[in-house]
Formats: structure tokens, sequence, C-alpha cells
């Protein structure tokens, strides 16, 4: 009885803990079909992730008094590796039950999107990007379509029917807000095999989201959002906030600079464009060119 007892106020302490700290429960075991280990975890949870299952049971096999500790660096992992998959989740919680090394952990995630709205911003970006990567493209100039595209087919709105912060949203309402836009960024790179981050940062004292981007094997800052100009201007691109150092785009923007890659060369510091067989161009300082222009020669 004593030790019945005892298991119960272990089993409490333990429930009290997880719920507080690390938002998980431990109740009495039971089982489901999937068998995951500490090695295919990720990948177990990255595959029901994927599908935006919101509720999902795996069985476990392993050291369950390491375990809060591995989902915890898992679910990390994830939002470093995976960001699409984790910033179009808003929570997550999770239930774990055990008997020795045996139980199951069970999933509660709540999206900002879901399946079939996903398999919709796939079929559109696969789309929308031939139409505006031309033939042998280098990589910058992947980027800088990509970039343009976004500006000149969005405006930023809070005011949306669907979630604000999503590409499904960006892509049926032409709105959303910083999020929408990196996010799709950093999407379309992505099918674009470029190597991008998506960043979370301040800017103007609000939480502010932009794209870090490896062209050449040199990180950019690029922020669509602020580089689309306010008001009745569709027919603009502005690129006072493209493929910047840290130290440009620090005047304005502040982000957690040891959980991202070092933004450091210079390369296109001077970066200018010119009217399609125009003699006039607009600098940085400038900041600015027309719709009309999307085919503008980088000088």
């Amino acid at each position: 009885m004593k030790n019945i007892v005892r298991l119960l106020l272990i089993t409490l302490l333990l429930f009290s803990t997880l719920l507080t700290t690390f938002g998980f429960n431990w109740t009495n075991v039971a089982y489901a079909e999937q068998v995951s280990t500490e090695k295919t975890l990720k990948e177990d949870i990255l595959n029901q992730m994927g599908n935006y299952n919101k509720n999902f049971t795996l069985s476990y096999d392993g050291d369950f008094s390491k375990l809060k500790t591995l989902i915890k660096k898992t679910m990390d992992d994830i939002r470093k590796e995976n960001q699409y998959i984790y910033e179009n989740t808003s929570k997550w919680q999770v239930t774990m039950k055990s008997v020795g090394n045996k139980g199951t952990i069970s999933f509660e995630l709540t999206y900002l999107t879901d399946q079939a709205k996903e398999m919709y911003v796939n079929a559109e970006v696969d789309k929308i990007l031939p139409k505006i990567i031309k033939k042998g493209a280098t990589e910058f100039e992947k980027v800088k379509a990509v970039h343009d595209y976004i500006v000149l087919n969005g405006s930023y709105s809070s005011k949306t029917k669907n979630s604000q912060y999503t590409t499904y949203t960006f892509l049926t309402e032409q709105k959303g807000v910083c999020q929408a836009y990196a996010l799709l960024m950093y999407k379309m790179l992505e099918e674009l095999n470029i190597d991008a981050k998506y960043v979370k940062g301040y800017s103007d004292n609000e939480r502010h989201a932009w794209i870090l981007v490896n062209v050449d094997g040199n990180w950019y800052h690029v922020d669509p959002t602020w580089n689309d100009p306010i008001g009745n201007k569709n027919d603009e691109v502005r690129y006072k906030y493209f493929m910047l150092t840290d130290k440009q785009i620090s005047k304005t923007h502040f982000w957690e600079k040891e959980e991202y890659p070092a933004a450091k060369s210079e390369k296109y510091k001077d970066f200018k464009v010119a009217k399609y067989n125009a003699k006039r161009h607009f600098d940085r300082s400038q900041n600015v060119f027309s719709l009309w222009s999307i085919n503008a020669t980088v000088l």
C-alpha cells in the first residue's frame, strides 16, 4: 500500500512539474500502432506535422526518464530545421504514458493552416515559379524574381478572411502580414533549392519576420514586407531591405544573432536596377522601380 501511495505521489509530482514547465502530461499507459525510438522520433513527428494532423499518438520504446528532454530538443530542432511547418504551428502539447521503458506519446497541435490549404499553396507555387524564373537564371536572379513577385502581388494587411499569417491567405486574398510575406518567400526559395532561413525578430518595437538567404555561399537579409510600399502603389518594388548584411539591417531590425548564420558579404551593397532599355536608373537611395521594369537589368 505504501508503494502504491508513493507511486501516486511521484506521478502527481511529475504531472505538476511537466505540465507547468514543459506543457507535458504524464498518465497511465496505453499503446499505439506506430513505435518510435530516440532515433526515429523526429522523423515520426515530422511525418504527422507535414500532414497537419492535429492529434496523433506514437508508441515509444526507450528511456522515459529522458523523454521530456528529448521531446523538447526534438521540437527545437524542428523549429530550426523545418521552419515552414513549425511556423505554421501555433501551439503544441504532449501527454506521455508509460510503464517502465514502454508507453505512448500523444501530441495535440494547433495549426494556422491545414492540409487542403497547403495542397493549394503547393500547386500555386508550382504554377508561379516557372512563370517568373527565366531559364538559366542565377541564384541571385531567382531570389530577386521571388522577392519582386511577392511585393508586386500582395499588400500588407491584418484584415483577412483566413489567417493573416499564412501563405494560403497571401495567395488567395493577396494580402497578409510579415509572417505571410516571409513564409511565402521561404517556401518559394525552398522549392528552388535555395537555402534560406525564416528570421523572427523585432522592428519598430513590434514582432517582425523576414528572410536570410544564401546566394553563392554568402548569407543576406531580405525583407519583402518592408520593401512593399504602403498605400496604392501596387506597381512598385523597393530594394532598401534587399540583400543586406547584418550590419546594414541591424539599424532597423533586431534578432537573436546566435540563432542564425552571419551575413557579412557586401557584394550587393551598391545594388542598382535599370529600367529595361532605358538610361535612367534607380539606386538604393531611391529604393524603387516601376512594375513595367520587372525585367530590369541589374547593374
